[in-house]
């Protein structure tokens, strides 16, 4: 696939003379014309068979948003369309999304936009055609596996979770080459903009007033941030101060699959300590859920009180739970590995304490790796990597025999047992 088709309209002569200069200058771009009235337009669409249409909204939102719906709700019309307007409008750029718009562009201020966005078009044709071969002569499906989601949770907050999180996506992508997408559910307290050193344009409450029959691909695909790590990233909210809506769990659900069906790994970051809707739809989704904790009483006693909890609702098999600041002063009266035979479950990795290093990497919004890559806890970090991804084998289980004779036990004794 060498060229795109192209129909375009224009809604003022500086406008047409704008585009037809730039559609010429593209080698890969095959069009007879770009035209002003719609008319004219639906014509060239039913002869020409356009890959693409362009349609300028300016001054006729009304006409013009009629003719994008008109296309864009044809089942017979495999083109994509791209709304074009002056204005960067966020109610002009939703309504031309709900209407059936793939693109939203700011033109003729952006001209570059228009360019990129054809040019993907152009490679995602390419691939199709590519993959649709393959998959005749294969007598295979070409649709790729959904991608492992996994979901990061502590029963109590500042045990380090989103840090462990942040870096779990990003050694994912960097040690193994995978895509990964990066999903923050907090929509009040967003702490990945900081850690990722990032103001977002969008977050989820850009999407979550929306009836989820209205929400589309390209709906979905604006509030993706293409991180300068390379990870793709969804953030709760933009600021604490930020009045979004909740987002629903429908909405939820179509956000996930888009995720999974795009990218390898899909890790999630849920709000520490909130037992929602949204975390029991996460960890049921989940394909791993690693439970957060430290050697500390008070997460001691909330992991734990989670655990029991999970015993009844939850596939126990697939929650991992990760001693978080393994190796700073254990808990009062308790060695390492006590607590690790009061959680009475099996470790599944154990990350070292490194205090500077976390807060060095979280001041200046980076990745433990790129601070210090030889670091004690970054090791630890891909080595779970690893162990998740199958390329490293657990650590002998640790044996945990249910008992209650340490501090623990003396503070969680069962109120029915005896005394």
């Amino acid at each position: 696939m060498n060229t795109i088709k192209i129909v375009a309209v224009a809604s003022s002569e500086e406008t047409r003379v704008s585009l037809y200069t730039q559609l010429q200058a593209l080698d890969f771009v095959e069009f007879n014309g770009v035209y002003i009235e719609l008319s004219d337009a639906v014509r060239e669409c039913q002869s020409f068979g356009p890959d693409v249409i362009i349609v300028d909204t300016t001054a006729r939102e009304l006409d013009a948003g009629l003719f994008i719906q008109a296309i864009g709700m044809n089942p017979e019309n495999p083109c994509v369309i791209y709304a074009l307007h002056r204005e960067m409008d966020i109610n002009i750029f939703k309504e031309a999304i709900r209407q059936g718009a793939k693109e939203f562009i700011q033109y003729p201020e952006d001209k570059q936009s228009l360019e990129v966005a054809l040019k993907k078009h152009l490679a995602f044709m390419s691939r199709v055609a590519t993959h649709g071969k393959s998959a005749s002569a294969a007598g295979a499906s070409p649709q790729k596996s959904p991608g492992k989601i996994i979901t990061c949770f502590a029963a109590k907050g500042g045990v380090g979770c989103s840090t462990i999180a942040v870096n779990l996506a990003y050694e994912l992508h960097t040690l193994q080459k995978q895509s990964v997408a990066f999903l923050d559910l907090d929509q009040v307290f967003c702490n990945t903009a900081i850690m990722l050193n990032h103001k977002p344009s969008y977050s989820i409450g850009d999407i979550a007033e929306n009836n989820p029959k209205d929400v589309d691909e390209a709906l979905l695909s604006k509030i993706i941030i293409k991180h300068d790590s390379g990870l793709h990233v969804v953030v709760g909210s933009k600021s604490v101060l930020d009045d979004n809506e909740m987002i629903s769990a429908e909405l939820l659900e179509l956000m996930v699959d888009y995720l999974s069906t795009r990218y390898d790994y899909v890790v999630v970051d849920l709000p520490t300590h909130v037992l929602d809707p949204y975390h029991q739809y996460m960890v049921e989704r989940a394909d791993e859920v690693l439970l957060v904790s430290c050697p500390d009483i008070p997460s001691l006693y909330r992991t734990r009180q989670y655990l029991d909890l999970a015993q009844k609702y939850l596939d126990m098999r697939k929650i991992k739970m990760v001693l978080n600041r393994y190796n700073m002063k254990a808990a009062y009266r308790m060695s390492n590995q006590d607590v690790e035979g009061e959680f009475r479950y099996d470790i599944f990795a154990r990350i070292p304490n490194d205090w500077d290093l976390n807060v060095e990497a979280n001041s200046f919004g980076t990745a433990l790796s790129k601070v210090n890559p030889k670091a004690d806890t970054v090791k630890a970090l891909q080595k779970m990597v690893l162990q998740l991804t199958g390329e490293a084998a657990e650590d002998p289980e640790t044996k945990t025999q249910g008992s209650n004779s340490g501090l623990l036990g003396k503070l969680f004794t069962p109120k029915n047992a005896a005394t």
